[in-house]
């Protein structure tokens, strides 16, 4: 018959041919997104990114507080918040009640003057978010950016839903708080410790979280964003390094600690900058990743092998282009989704 062509034979062998399509796609992607990594200067767009974060801190902690204490009725989940803000800041623990004192003075605009200087203090938070949508434009290929007064818009844009990523970050903490209250009698049947269920639900809401978050940022960020289904990937190689970066920041501060005796009070403040600048490369590197699955592989072109094998070596050694890198676009494929 016509439809016995079609056996489990032939279709398992359809699977494990797309999966081998997949994997060589996805080491062609990898491939190239380092070396263009390098070539878009990246580590200098990353290096810029934890710069203007450090100075950016501040008025951004300011602004937050502001917008959460008009928020937040309830004056105990204010405070936490607040708390939680604090926290991230880099200043020691001996100091954090100070610094919370003082942000909430600040935060309280209580005449005209008052607002001026707290729409001022979101003014300059946005160079944060300024430099994060040029890095990730430079990373994506993009040339004509937005202009100026768009430009800014999206920064703004930035600030705010830093502010509701903020909120929901503390939210999923406290709702995992409660479920490591309170899932003692599911661990007990599963044999496992109430923590770490616990732990296990807030590092898997977390880790949806950052997915959806830099998949948003790839999207509609940069002045010509990658589609949903192209960036996807590019989101979960950032949220699979973020999650990383986060359990190693512990191990790194413990280690950097004894730098005290060199940096003095500086060395938290060393600590958060060399952190986010880990943060940001992670995220230029998916952006990468995003932008490099985006463009259509090279038919006939080098072997995978050969691929990586170039893209380490030219790590180290400059390296005439192969031609099937000649042959790919510089630039996002024509139906990427444009700036509205």
């Amino acid at each position: 018959m016509g439809s016995s062509a079609h056996t489990p034979a032939s279709a398992r062998a359809g699977v494990s041919g797309g999966a081998r399509q997949f994997v060589k796609k996805l080491l062609w992607v990898g491939a190239a997104a380092v070396r263009q990594f390098f070539a878009d200067q990246c580590p200098q767009q990353a290096a810029a990114i934890s710069y203007r974060v450090l100075f950016s801190t501040a008025p951004l902690a300011i602004v937050f507080v502001s917008i959460f204490g008009l928020v937040l009725q309830d004056d105990s989940v204010r405070r936490d918040v607040v708390r939680a803000i604090v926290d991230a800041l880099p200043v020691s623990a001996a100091g954090r009640q100070d610094v919370e004192d003082a942000l909430t003075a600040i935060a309280t605009p209580a005449s005209a003057a008052g607002l001026v200087s707290l729409l001022l203090f979101a003014w300059a938070s946005t160079g944060m978010t300024g430099a994060i949508r040029r890095g990730l434009e430079c990373a994506m290929g993009v040339t004509e950016s937005r202009p100026l007064a768009r430009g800014k818009l999206v920064d703004l844009a930035l600030v705010l839903g830093a502010a509701v990523l903020t909120l929901l970050t503390i939210a999923l903490t406290l709702l995992g708080n409660v479920v490591q209250r309170d899932s003692g009698a599911v661990s007990g049947a599963l044999g496992l410790g109430s923590a770490m269920v616990g732990e296990v639900l807030l590092r898997v809401a977390l880790f949806s979280l950052s997915v959806v978050v830099v998949l948003l940022l790839y999207r509609f960020v940069p002045a010509r964003g990658l589609r949903i289904r192209d960036g996807l990937v590019g989101a979960i190689v950032t949220a699979v390094l973020l999650q990383l970066i986060s359990l190693a920041s512990a191990w790194i501060y413990a280690k950097t600690t004894r730098l005290t005796v060199v940096y003095g009070s500086l060395t938290t403040a060393l600590v958060f900058l060399y952190s986010v600048y880990l943060c940001a490369s992670a995220l230029l590197v998916g952006a990468e990743i995003a932008a490099a699955w985006s463009r259509p592989a090279a038919q006939g072109g080098e072997p995978v092998l050969t691929q990586l094998r170039r893209a380490v070596v030219g790590i180290f050694v400059r390296q005439k282009p192969s031609p099937a890198a000649l042959a790919l676009p510089d630039m996002l494929p024509d139906d990427a989704a444009p700036d509205p």
